[in-house]
Order: structure tokens, then sequence, then C-alpha cells
């Protein structure tokens, strides 16, 4: 809503165009002259992703924010796609990476472009473990598989902005986390939805830091902004620690995404 008030033209991406357009009527009550789009996208099927960016493409020449904002968290049984992906992972990350490729020409034709990844503080729960990305091998468990996606997330930003360099872009990669949040879903998660519907923040405040990572001009390449005191407070600048900012591990993610998606991007010149 934010963006539209600004006058930015929002494209809305999502798998039911129903829903797309009911939101789309939300902020038209709010913002009258909103310029609003939907198109369908499902991030868990590959087919979906290159008929959005194929349609995108073709209607729109210039691209200045791509927020990678989809998310499936914390399911209650393991979940697959139809092409074997682990259902978080695929979600999270996977259809995160081949969407923004087919995307890359028109972001890197941007003057200044941005791209947030959003993340979560879950990413700390990771136990990411590239010879079994899709967790076939390990008993389920909600918060390591949800973690693995969200620490593929900054691992994905990094390895992006090595990518736009190599292009000779202005583009940013950035990403975010919004903290705790009273989002539907999270609420209806045992003790966690318990603490959620007393103790989280308002959807609203949870989307600040996404679109000051968006928005803010003097953001650094790769800055990772969430809630100032950890779960609540104005947006801030978060260090990210452990594997999060192993280099190594940030290109053999993206190679092995490459493999997967069927999709490959430029040659980062100063990859790991």
């Amino acid at each position: 809503m934010e963006l539209a008030r600004r006058g930015a033209h929002v494209v809305i991406a999502c798998r039911s165009i129903e829903k797309g357009e009911t939101a789309i009527a939300r902020v038209r009550q709010k913002v009258s002259s909103a310029s609003l789009e939907v198109l369908p996208l499902d991030l868990t099927d590959r087919k979906s992703i290159h008929r959005f960016a194929k349609t995108f493409t073709t209607k729109h020449q210039q691209l200045d924010i791509l927020l990678n904002n989809a998310g499936v968290v914390n399911l209650e049984q393991r979940m697959h796609t139809e092409e074997g992906w682990e259902i978080h992972m695929a979600t999270n990350h996977l259809g995160h990476f081949l969407l923004t490729g087919l995307l890359f020409k028109t972001l890197v034709a941007t003057p200044n472009a941005r791209v947030v990844t959003v993340s979560s503080g879950g990413y700390r729960a990771a136990k990411l473990d590239l010879e079994d990305l899709h967790s076939e091998k390990r008993p389920y468990s909600r918060l390591g598989f949800y973690g693995n996606s969200k620490l593929a997330n900054p691992l994905f930003m990094f390895a992006l902005q090595r990518r736009f360099e190599a292009a000779g872009s202005s583009a940013k990669s950035v990403s975010a986390h919004p903290g705790l949040t009273a989002t539907e879903r999270q609420q209806s998660i045992g003790m966690g939805g318990w603490l959620s519907r007393f103790m989280a923040r308002p959807v609203e405040f949870g989307c600040r830091p996404q679109l000051v990572s968006a928005t803010a001009p003097d953001i650094a390449e790769c800055a990772f902004l969430g809630p100032r005191f950890g779960l609540w407070g104005n947006p801030s600048p978060v260090k990210l620690s452990g594997p999060a900012m192993d280099a190594e591990l940030q290109e053999k993610l993206w190679a092995l995404s490459e493999k997967l998606t069927g999709f490959e991007y430029v040659k980062a010149d100063n990859a790991a």
C-alpha cells in the first residue's frame, strides 16, 4: 500500500487472481489513485514462474523494486513439489532464485534497481546440508526446514550482489526480516502462535523493514534490516552471523540452485 501511495505502479504476484483482486480493492479503498495490477505466480511451479516472467517483461521494460516476499512457514508435515523440492526451500528460495534470474536483464537495465529478499531470524536455526537440500535424509522439523530456507535468503542476497557487479549494474541486493509479526499463519502455530497473539506487532509494523529496504536511497549493498530490538523496534541494520556470511557456502548454494532450476545467471568475477 505504501509503495502505491508513493506513486509506484505495483504488480501483485500471487497464486490466486481472486485474492489479488481483493487486495487491490482494499488498497484502492485507502489510495484511490493507486496504480495496481495482479499477475498469477506460483513459486513452487517452474512453468508458472516462466509464464509470469514472460508476461511481465512483455508488458514492462523496467523493474525498480523486486520484493521477494513469498513465504511458507512451519508446515505441520513434510511436503514436496511435483519436482521433488521440499516445500519450504522451493517457495522461500528456489522460486525466488528462478524468478529473479528471469527478471535479471530487466533489473540490470533499470538504473538503481533493487532486490529485497525477505528472510527471518529463523535462519539461525538452520542446519543446511547442500548434499541433502530437500531434507530427504532427515526427520521432519518445522523450525529446522524453515530455518534452512531462511538461511538460503541471505546467502542468495550476497551472491546476487556479486552478479550485479559482474554485469556492471547499479542494482542493489538487500534483505530484511519482519520480526515477530501477527500474521494469520504465525498465530495458528502451537505455542509460537499463542505467543504471537499476545506479543507480536501488527502486520503493518512487520512490513516496515521491507519498505525501508526497498526505498531508502542510501542503503548499502547487502544490507540486512530488521527491528532494532530483534523482534520489535524501528527498522535498523542487523548483523548477520554464522553460515550466512560464508562466501564459499553462498557460491555453492548458488551453483546448486542453478542446477535445480535449470537457469544460469551471469558469472561473478569475484565468486568464491
